[in-house]
């Protein structure tokens, strides 16, 4: 069985170095530097290597009705926790890190690219709207927490249940079981330490100075 829907390229990891770079070029007070680093790491080789893989789920199936495998339960005996409470992510993230169980990519949260983007709009698109003006790298870094098995079968919003995954490899999954998509379980795999901060030194940095930066980048003129 595969660990995961697609193996990563060659160019999201140079995406992960970009981004890196671009973060310690901007902390370092070379925004020139940081804004091409940025622009760097949204490539296509990254959109297409990611698309249609997160959009057509249904191309991830090998097997629709795999024998013994589990199905959807009615929504009453569902965990009543979707959205995975806020103590259980800081549970799963302290132990998988910022590293994908499945695929192994370097993962960053939303919320460093959000500042990134009020930073750097030109050079770090998003529009939630249109795959198109998302940052390619971003997008496939975008760390996910992901039910192993499926919320929709019964799978539990807890620390047992969820895993720290790619964007990828979450959204690729979709509700579908590991069976159905051909997946050994990431939890059989023990979480190998990793010295990737998420980039988190940027969130560090994002001073009141910084985010008044960002807010006349937003309002400038063309």
């Amino acid at each position: 069985m595969k660990t995961c829907i697609k193996d990563p390229v060659p160019a999201v990891f140079a995406a992960r170095d970009n981004l890196a770079a671009a973060v310690d070029a901007h902390l370092a007070g070379d925004p020139d530097k940081a804004r091409r680093r940025f622009r760097a790491a949204d490539t296509l080789a990254v959109f297409f290597w990611l698309n249609p893989c997160w959009y057509d789920v249904e191309k991830n199936v090998v097997d629709a009705a795999p024998a013994g495998d589990s199905c959807v339960v009615p929504k009453e005996q569902r965990d009543r926790d979707r959205g995975i409470a806020a103590a259980v992510r800081t549970e799963v993230l302290a132990r998988d890190g910022y590293r994908c169980r499945y695929c192994g990519l370097p993962v960053i949260d939303a919320t460093i690219r959000k500042i990134a983007h009020a930073l750097y709009p030109d050079a770090v698109p998003w529009d939630s709207r249109d795959l198109r003006r998302q940052h390619a790298g971003f997008a496939a870094l975008w760390l996910q927490y992901d039910h192993v098995v499926p919320h929709s079968h019964g799978g539990r919003s807890n620390a047992e249940n969820v895993v720290i995954a790619c964007g990828l490899c979450n959204f690729g999954k979709h509700g579908y079981t590991l069976r159905q998509l051909g997946l050994s379980d990431p939890r059989l795999r023990l979480p190998e330490p990793t010295e990737w901060d998420g980039l988190q030194r940027l969130r560090h940095g994002f001073s009141k100075q910084s985010r008044e930066a960002a807010r006349r980048n937003r309002e400038a003129p063309g």
